[in-house]
C-alpha cells in the first residue's frame, strides 16, 4: 500500500492546497508501487506524451475509464469539414482533457488546463501528481470500509423491502377478505328472501367460514414469520454493531507504541546533541591549534626580523669587506652564519606551510561533521513531523469510524422503529380480523337458528294440515 508523505507549503499569498506537496523521490516511489513506469527525468523535464500516459493510468485506476473509451466515435458530418483529420485527433483529446479535469477537481486541483497536457511544467506536474497520489491513498484507505458499509446497507434495504412486501401482501389479503364479505352480503339477503334455499346457502357459508379460518391461520403463520424475520434482523444488526466495535478497536492507535517511538526519537536527539558537543570540543581543540599556529607565525615574524637584521649585518659586512680586505677569514665565517640563518628561515617556512595545511584539513573535517549533524537533526525533526501527522491521521480515522458507528446505530434504531410499527399494524389487523370472524360466527349462528325455527314452523304447519 501507499505510504503517507508530507511536503512544504507553497510560499507567497497563494491559497494553501488541501494535500501535501510530495518530493520527486516520493512521487517516483508511489508511481512504481502503482505499476506506472516513470523516471526522475520525466518529473524534472516532463513531456506531453509522458504526462498523458501517467494521467491516463490514474484515470483508469481511480475513475475506471480507459483512454480509448473516452474517444468520441465518428459522426456523419466529419467529412464535410475542411480538415477532418484535425478533428479526428482533437475530439479524443478534448474527451481526455475533460476526464483529467474531473479527476483533478476531485483531487483538489481546480486550474488544470490543456497546457498541462501539451506543454507541462515540472512544478505543476509535481503539484498535480501530489494531489492525485493523495487521492489514491484516500481511495485505498476508505475503500474497505465503504464496501463493508455498502454491504450492510444493502442487507438492511433488502430486509426493509421484504417487510414492505409482506405488509403489502397482508393488506391485499385484507382487501380481498373485505371484498369477499361484500360479495357474500347479497347471498345472505337472498337466503332471507328464499327460505327454500337456506340450507344450501348455510352450507356455502360454512364452507366460506372454513376458508376464512384457513386464511386466518395462514395470516397468523405469516405474522409469526414476520416476527422471526424481525428477530433475525435484530440479530444481524447486533452482529453489525459488534463488527463495527471490532473495527473501531482495530483502528484505534496504540499509545504505548507511540510513546516508545517518541522515546526512541528523544534518545536519537540526545545522541545527536552529544555528537554536537563532541564536535564543539573538537572545534575548541582546533581553535587551540590555531592559537599555536598564530604563535608559530609570531615566531616566523621574529625570524623575519632576525633575517632583516642579518641582511643589515651582511650589508655592514660588505662595507667592512670593502674597508678591510685583509680580514678574509672573518668574512668567510659571516657568510657561513648567513647560510645557516637562511636554512633556518626555509625550515620555519616549511613548518608554517604544514601547519596551514593541517589547519585547512581540520576546518574541512569540522564542516563535514557539522553538515552531517545538521542533516541528522533535520531527519529527526522530519520523522517527528511525520509521526505527528500519522497520529492525526489515526485520530481522523477514529472519528470517521465513530461517525459511521453512530450512523449504523441510527439505522438500527430506525429499522427497529419500523419493525415495531409493522408489528403494531399486524397486531391491529389481527384484532380486526378476529372481530370480523367473531361477528361472522354470530351472523351464521343467528341465520342457522332462524332457519331451524322456520323449518320447525313449516313442519308444524304440515302436521296440522
Amino acid at each position: 500500500s501507499l505510504k503517507a508523505n508530507n511536503g512544504p507549503a507553497m510560499a507567497g499569498k497563494q491559497p494553501k492546497d488541501a494535500f501535501p506537496l510530495l518530493k520527486s523521490a516520493e512521487i517516483l516511489q508511489c508511481l512504481n508501487e502503482l505499476g506506472i513506469a516513470s523516471s526522475e527525468d520525466d518529473l524534472l523535464h516532463p513531456t506531453g506524451l509522458k504526462v498523458q500516459h501517467i494521467y491516463a493510468s490514474f484515470n483508469e485506476l481511480l475513475l475506471h475509464r480507459k483512454r480509448e473509451d473516452m474517444a468520441q466515435p465518428d459522426f456523419e458530418g466529419l467529412q464535410e469539414l475542411e480538415f477532418p483529420e484535425l478533428h479526428e485527433q482533437s475530439v479524443p483529446m478534448i474527451g481526455f482533457l475533460s476526464a483529467c479535469q474531473k479527476l483533478m477537481a476531485i483531487a483538489g486541483v481546480g486550474d488544470f488546463t490543456m497546457s498541462d497536457l501539451i506543454k507541462p511544467e515540472a512544478r505543476r506536474v509535481r503539484r498535480s501528481l501530489s494531489a492525485v497520489i493523495n487521492l489514491a491513498k484516500y481511495h485505498e484507505d476508505k475503500l474497505p470500509g465503504y464496501m463493508q458499509f455498502s454491504q450492510e446497507t444493502d442487507a438492511l434495504l433488502n430486509a426493509k423491502a421484504s417487510l414492505e412486501e409482506e405488509s403489502e401482501r397482508l393488506l391485499s389479503a385484507r382487501r380481498q377478505a373485505e371484498q369477499r364479505r361484500a360479495e357474500e352480503e347479497p347471498a345472505l339477503q337472498q337466503m332471507e328472501a328464499e327460505n327454500e334455499q337456506r340450507q344450501v346457502t348455510v352450507r356455502e357459508l360454512f364452507n366460506s367460514h372454513t376458508a376464512i379460518l384457513n386464511e386466518s391461520h395462514a395470516l397468523k403463520a405469516k405474522v409469526q414469520e414476520t416476527r422471526d424475520a424481525s428477530r433475525g434482523l435484530s440479530f444481524e444488526l447486533l452482529n453489525a454493531r459488534e463488527e463495527a466495535e471490532s473495527l473501531r478497536k482495530q483502528i484505534a492507535p496504540d499509545p504505548r507504541a507511540l510513546k516508545d517511538e517518541l522515546q526512541a526519537l528523544h534518545d536519537a536527539v540526545a545522541l545527536e546533541k552529544a555528537a554536537l558537543k563532541s564536535l564543539e570540543g573538537k572545534c575548541s581543540d582546533a581553535a587551540k591549534g590555531a592559537a599555536a599556529i598564530e604563535a608559530a607565525e609570531g615566531q616566523l615574524d621574529e625570524l623575519a626580523r632576525l633575517q632583516a637584521e642579518a641582511e643589515a649585518e651582511a650589508q655592514r659586512l660588505k662595507e667592512t669587506r670593502r674597508g678591510i680586505k685583509a680580514v678574509a677569514g672573518s668574512t668567510l665565517g659571516l657568510e657561513t652564519e648567513r647560510a645557516e640563518l637562511a636554512h633556518q628561515v626555509r625550515a620555519v617556512t616549511q613548518r608554517i606551510g604544514h601547519c596551514k595545511e593541517r589547519l585547512e584539513r581540520q576546518k574541512e573535517q569540522h564542516a563535514a561533521k557539522e553538515e552531517d549533524a545538521r542533516a541528522a537533526l533535520s531527519l529527526a525533526e522530519r520523522q517527528w513531523g511525520e509521526l505527528s501527522e500519522e497520529r492525526e491521521r489515526h485520530e481522523r480515522q477514529q472519528d470517521d469510524s465513530e461517525l459511521a458507528l453512530r450512523e449504523l446505530r441510527d439505522k438500527h434504531l430506525y429499522a427497529r422503529m419500523e419493525h415495531e410499527a409493522v408489528a403494531a399494524r399486524l397486531q391491529q389487523l389481527q384484532q380486526k380480523l378476529s372481530l370480523q370472524v367473531r361477528a361472522y360466527h354470530q351472523t351464521v349462528l343467528s341465520a342457522m337458528g332462524s332457519a331451524s325455527e322456520s323449518t320447525q314452523g313449516l313442519a308444524a304447519q304440515g302436521v296440522a294440515c
